[in-house]
């Protein structure tokens, strides 16, 4: 389109402009305050916010000026270009509620649109067509406010959040190195964790899991469902967590931390947090106690996990009793029989659990007894046995079995 209709169209929407320009000389104080009246009077959290006046009032004028500025179509001074910027850090770094942070801004609109309108009809082009498409700028320039403000605040949120759980971390790092030793790392802990130093705690050891695993999250929603503060840090390859358990028992905790199962996870418990590093230590015990993957309470654990504490002495006792017992035709079968009769005790229940015949039983019994000397009605030699299979299912135990084999 071409000629005077051009021109007058462009001199319409310049009306805008120009009634931002003169809003900006004239009346950005008056408009200042009459925002900031109807904010506090509408937002309860901007009216009881302890804010210095004179900072909170610098704040909205700065960010009027920065849209009357847009608005006017003019070059933003420096002292105004980072307002937005300024606001959304500093109400992050407050904690301001981020949906009354918007309402300011939409009070920013409403002002500025309320006084753009108002100077329209002043002018006598408040019912002029092009002049009202041309209030749509009034929006967009107030809107381009808020997409800054929003995007400094949620970018601050995640500075601040990453720095949290830095520091977060360290503590608990310090914790499970040092706590047993420094009383004063345990408060420290105590302090930015959000555990109490006396209350019982659930601790688990985890080896080996990916960083991105699903895993992880499926455990953390499944202890936030419970209502179970926790923490979880990575050491080495290790993941170790804490666990306010509460009234939660021992099989719903094992139960919330099946996700791990995949991998060797160790699980112990200890009576304060102070005595972190104890419950790591038999959590990984508790994993060591086997080497196939699942989750392992220490309680449920404690031959296999003793015997892997004591490998030295522990190894030179099973691989006497247990070369001979893998050096039998049928060890396999027999080392199963040994197992389920020294777990129940009883010819009969073995026979019925495993769908073997009570003589079958009772011949690899016997096979048993006479490759290792050992006699099962004996006490002493009973728990050699009990302790070399546990120790068989340990890493070691592991290894030395394929050498036999």
């Amino acid at each position: 389109m071409s000629g005077p209709g051009r021109r007058q169209d462009g001199a319409r929407h310049d009306a805008v402009q120009s009634i931002a320009r003169q809003l900006l000389e004239e009346r950005l104080d008056e408009l200042t305050s009459r925002a900031l009246e109807q904010l506090e009077a509408e937002e309860a959290a901007y009216a009881s916010a302890d804010w210095d006046p004179v900072q909170k009032r610098e704040g909205m004028r700065r960010t009027l000026e920065l849209a009357l500025t847009r608005l006017a179509g003019g070059p933003v001074p420096r002292t105004v270009s980072r307002a937005t910027e300024d606001v959304g850090r500093e109400r992050a770094e407050q904690a301001f509620p981020l949906t009354a942070l918007m309402h300011s801004f939409q009070l920013d609109l409403r002002t500025l649109w309320e006084a753009v309108l108002a100077e329209g009809r002043a002018r006598g082009i408040s019912a002029d067509p092009d002049f009202l498409d041309g209030l749509i700028r009034v929006w967009e320039a107030t809107d381009a406010n808020s997409v800054e403000v929003v995007d400094a605040y949620r970018r601050t949120e995640r500075d601040l959040a990453s720095r949290r759980t830095e520091v977060r971390n360290r503590a608990f790092s310090r914790l499970v190195l040092e706590g047993e030793q420094d009383p004063s790392t345990v408060a420290e802990a105590s302090t930015l964790l959000g555990f109490s130093e006396h209350v019982a705690l659930t601790v688990v050891v985890v080896e080996s899991v990916p960083t991105g695993d699903p895993a992880l999250s499926q455990v953390d929603d499944a202890l936030r469902r419970g209502g179970l503060l926790r923490h979880f840090g990575w050491m080495g390859d290790e993941l170790l967590g804490i666990i306010r358990h509460g009234r939660c028992d021992q099989e719903a905790m094992l139960a919330m931390l099946q996700p791990f199962a995949p991998w060797r996870c160790g699980v112990a418990e200890v009576p304060g947090l102070a005595l972190t590093a104890r419950g790591i230590r038999f959590a990984r015990a508790a994993i060591r106690s086997s080497a196939q993957p699942g989750v392992r309470h220490v309680e449920g654990h404690w031959v296999g996990a003793i015997m892997s504490a004591q490998e030295e002495l522990t190894g030179a006792m099973a691989t006497g009793v247990l070369r001979p017992l893998l050096g039998l035709r049928d060890s396999d079968s027999i080392i199963e029989t040994l197992r389920w009769y020294l777990d129940l005790g009883s010819v009969a229940e073995v026979a019925a659990r495993t769908y073997r015949h009570r003589n079958t039983v009772g011949n690899r019994l016997q096979a048993a007894e006479e490759a290792t000397g050992l006699k099962l009605s004996r006490p002493n030699d009973a728990a050699r046995l009990v302790l070399a299979l546990a120790w068989l299912e340990t890493d070691a135990g592991t290894r030395f079995r394929a050498t036999v084999s």
